[in-house]
C-alpha cells in the first residue's frame, strides 16, 4: 500500500512516520524544506519530496498511484490577524486534497482535524478546521472513505503545548499570570493517537466516521501548568486571570515572537476541550511528561 503524507514533518507526523515504517507500507513525505527535513530519509520505504502542497498540478503528479492520503497540515497560529492563514492551512488545503484525491482515485484520506472543531467555531482556528472537516466529509465520501480524527490537546517528546508553558516558565520564573486557567482540556498522547491513525488505515468501523478522541483524565489548563512547574522543580505561583485579564494578555502577546498566545488562542479556549462521548484512550499526561521535560 502506498502513503502520501501532507505535513509529515511536523510533530504528530514524525510519529505517525515512525509507526508507518513498522509495517509494509510505502511512504511518500510532501515538504517545503527538503534539507531540513532529510532526516527522515533514514526510513525504510519513505521517499521525501520538496514541493508547495498549494500548486495543484505538482500535487496530482506526486500523489498518483497512492492509495491512501493523510492530511497533517495544521497551524496553531497565523502570522496575521484576520484568519487568511488559517484559510491557507486548513480550508484551503482541503479543497485541494479532495481534486486531488478524486483524478487520482485515492479511496481513503485520513485527516487531523480538532476537538471542538466547527464552521461557526469561537475562533479563525476552530472555524476553519470544521470547514475543513465538513467540506472532506461531504463532497470526499462520494468517492472514498474518509475519516477525521478530532483530539484534544496532544502531548509529547516534541509537542508544541507542554513544551510551550516549560518555556514560558523559565522566563517568568516567580509569578505566573496565566489566562484561560479554568479551560478544561483531555490530553491525548501523541503515541496512542498514532498508533490508532495507524490501525485506523484498514478498519471499515472508522470509515466516513468523524472521531472525538480524549486522553483517561480531564484537566483544567492552571492544573496543566502546576504539572509542569512540579516536574521542573519551580516555585513558581500561578495567579489565574479572569476573562478580561485574560483577553488583554492576548493582545499584548500578538506582538511577541512566536506569538505565545493570541487573540485567536484566547477564543478558541472558550470552549471546553473535552468529550463525554469520544474516544478516550489510556495514556496519562502524568505517565510521559516527566521523560521529555
Amino acid at each position: 500500500m502506498k502513503i502520501c503524507i501532507l505535513g509529515g514533518t511536523g510533530f504528530v507526523g514524525r510519529s505517525l512516520i515512525s509507526a508507518l515504517s513498522k509495517e509494509n507500507y510505502t511512504i511518500t513525505v510532501i515538504t517545503r524544506d527538503f534539507d531540513k527535513n532529510k532526516d527522515l530519509a533514514i526510513y525504510p520505504n519513505l521517499k521525501l519530496i520538496q514541493e508547495d502542497v498549494y500548486n495543484e498540478k505538482r500535487m496530482l503528479e506526486v500523489s498518483k498511484s497512492h492509495d491512501v492520503l493523510i492530511n497533517l497540515i495544521g497551524i496553531l497560529n497565523e502570522k496575521g490577524f484576520r484568519g487568511k492563514g488559517f484559510y491557507l492551512a486548513h480550508s484551503k488545503i482541503a479543497r485541494i486534497i479532495l481534486n486531488v484525491c478524486k483524478q487520482n482515485r485515492i479511496k481513503r484520506i485520513l485527516h487531523m482535524s480538532a476537538l471542538n472543531a466547527d464552521p461557526g467555531g469561537s475562533s479563525h482556528y476552530l472555524r476553519t478546521k470544521g470547514e475543513a472537516e465538513s467540506f472532506l466529509h461531504t463532497y470526499g465520501e462520494r468517492f472514498a472513505d474518509v475519516t477525521s480524527f478530532r483530539p484534544s490537546v496532544i502531548f509529547g517528546t516534541e509537542d508544541s503545548f507542554i513544551n510551550r508553558f516549560s518555556d514560558l516558565l523559565k522566563f517568568i520564573p516567580f509569578v505566573f499570570p496565566l489566562a484561560c486557567a479554568q479551560t478544561r482540556f483531555a490530553p491525548v498522547y501523541v503515541g496512542d493517537l498514532v498508533n490508532f491513525m495507524k490501525d485506523s488505515i484498514d478498519d471499515v468501523s472508522s470509515f466516513n466516521k468523524k472521531i472525538d478522541i480524549c486522553g483517561p483524565k480531564i484537566y483544567t489548563l492552571e492544573e496543566i501548568v502546576k504539572i509542569v512547574i512540579d516536574v521542573k522543580g519551580y516555585s513558581t505561583r500561578v495567579i489565574p486571570l479572569n476573562n478580561a485579564l485574560s483577553k488583554f494578555q492576548a493582545v499584548m502577546m500578538e506582538f511577541l515572537p512566536g506569538k505565545p498566545f493570541s487573540i485567536d488562542n484566547f477564543n478558541s479556549c472558550l470552549v471546553d476541550s473535552i468529550s463525554e462521548s469520544g474516544l478516550k484512550f489510556k495514556t496519562e499526561l502524568e505517565s510521559v511528561i516527566k521523560q521529555y521535560l
